[in-house]
Parts: structure tokens; sequence; C-alpha cells
């Protein structure tokens, strides 16, 4: 009989949470997402790329969190159709709880430039950088977890892309477009998630609790 209250509590979670009312910003060319979900403790990250084709999938550890993880593989539509290539991050917070992220360096972007949003155009995080993960460079710290995912821009988009993650109308993070440098190089999108936001976030905190009973339930 307790089963049912639980399952009660999993419905109405999920009807006012990351799955139904989620913002997905302005639109960056040949980037969908990032998309936030949440599943066995772990904040999903998907990022579907459309016009970079994948023939095979890996899954490779994230550098320093235990839990974490990043997966790379073709992409499938609502219809069973591939194409383009979708990347998931798997984030569990937890693996930032050793004292080894409470002290970091001021990081800029990965070829010297600062970052957009950040005042000082630094980023308070550990730096480090997964070849084999499309050159993906991942920012860790006590406060935040994020990274820079290589992406070609066209030079004739000159608009600035920054904006809020947002689920439910409460913040998870920020994305924001890189443009290339003065060599055409160097273009990407940077993603985000402000820790201190999602733990003060009752229902995100709720919801990281439930999934690791319901480790098949996706939030």
């Amino acid at each position: 009989m307790r089963v049912l209250p639980r399952l009660i509590l999993i419905f109405l979670l999920v009807l006012s949470t990351a799955c139904t009312d989620q913002d997905d910003g302005q639109y960056i060319p040949g980037v969908n997402g990032p998309f936030v979900n949440i599943q066995d403790g772990k904040v999903l990250l998907s990022i579907e790329l459309e016009n970079i084709e994948l023939q095979a999938g890996l899954t490779l550890p994230v550098p320093k969190l235990k839990n974490s993880s990043i997966t790379l593989g073709p992409a499938m539509n609502d219809q069973g159709q591939l194409g383009g290539t979708l990347i998931r991050v798997a984030f569990d917070p937890r693996d930032l709880e050793s004292e080894d992220f409470r002290v970091v360096p001021a990081q800029t972007l990965p070829d010297g430039r600062p970052f957009p949003f950040m005042i000082d155009g630094t980023l308070p995080a550990l730096a480090l950088h997964v070849p084999k993960a499309k050159n993906t460079t991942f920012y860790l710290s006590e406060q935040l977890f994020g990274f820079f995912l290589p992406v070609k821009i066209p030079q004739d988009f000159n608009v600035d892309v920054h904006y809020r993650i947002k689920i439910n109308g409460k913040n998870y993070g920020i994305v924001s477009l890189i443009h290339p440098n003065e060599w055409d190089e160097s273009s990407g999108v940077v993603v985000v998630l402000t820790l201190d936001e999602i733990r003060n976030n009752p229902e995100a905190m709720q919801l990281l609790k439930l999934s690791r009973q319901y480790k098949n339930a996706i939030f």
C-alpha cells in the first residue's frame, strides 16, 4: 500500500517539472538543446548536433567524476529516423562534494578568450580536456559544472546567444554561443549548471532523490 502514494508523488512531480515546462532558449545554428532531465540521481544534459554524423557511439567517464559520464552516438527522431549526433552528459552532483573542488583556479575558454557571461571573463573551475569526447572541455567546481563543446558556427551568424536554462520557471544554469576567433576557429557552445540554484530548488532535489529509487524513470 505504500507504493501507491509514492507513485502519485512521482506523477505530480513529473507534471510540474523537467518533462513538461522546459525553456529551450534561442536557436543556435545546427544545435538543438540543451535539454535537461533527471535519471538515477543524475542531471542529464542532451544536445543534438544536426550536421555531424556518427556511425557508432561510445560512453566515456568524465575525468575526476566517478559517477558521471558523456555519451556520443547517432541521433534518432520520433519517427525512428537516424540523423545527426546526440551528445548526452550524465552528471551526478555528489561527485563535486569532495574538497578537491573547493579551491579552484580561474579559467578562460580553451583558446584563451574570456567567458562572455562572466564579469571578469574567467570561470572559477578545474578545466579538463577530453579529446575522445569530441574535444570537449569540462569545467568543475563546488559551485558549477559545465562544458565547452566545439561546434562549427557559420561566419555570417553574428547574433550573440546567451540564455538561462530554466525548468518550471527556475534557473538551472546558462548556455552561451561562442563565436569563431579571428582565425575562424574555436567556435562552440558553453553549458554551465549553477549548482547552488539546483541545491536551493526543492523540486530538483526531490527529483534527484526519487530518481535514485526509481532508476528507470526519466523526469
